[in-house]
C-alpha cells in the first residue's frame, strides 16, 4: 500500500511539469538595463545632450536612469547604484562644445 502511495505522489509530480521552458524568462535580464545600453548620442551641445530626438540636461531622467554628467564626448547616467558612460561617437553629425 505505501508503494502505490509514492508511485501516485510522482505521477502527480509528472503531471504538474508542463511548464513550457522556451517561454521562461531570463531572470537575470533587466529589460531597463537593456535599453539604456541601446542608447545613442545624436548631439552634445554645452551642457545638454541629444538624445531620441530629445533634448536632457544634468539631473533629467531618460529610461528610467538619471543623467548625472554631460561632458564633451560623453555623458554619464545613474540606474539604480550603477553608473554608464555613454560615448559620443567621432563620426556622429553633431559635437558642439
Amino acid at each position: 500500500m505505501a508503494q502505490d502511495d509514492f508511485e501516485e505522489y510522482f505521477r502527480s509530480l509528472n503531471s504538474k511539469c508542463d511548464a513550457d521552458l522556451e517561454n521562461l524568462q531570463n531572470p537575470f535580464l533587466n529589460p531597463t538595463l537593456e535599453k539604456i545600453k541601446k542608447l545613442t548620442i545624436a548631439a552634445i551641445m554645452l551642457d545638454q545632450v541629444k538624445i531620441n530626438n530629445h533634448w536632457y540636461k544634468k539631473g533629467d531622467r531618460i529610461e528610467g536612469a538619471l543623467i548625472v554628467q554631460v561632458n564633451k564626448k560623453d555623458i554619464v547616467l545613474q540606474y539604480d547604484t550603477l553608473n554608464f558612460k555613454i560615448n559620443f561617437k567621432t563620426n556622429d553629425k553633431i559635437n558642439i562644445y
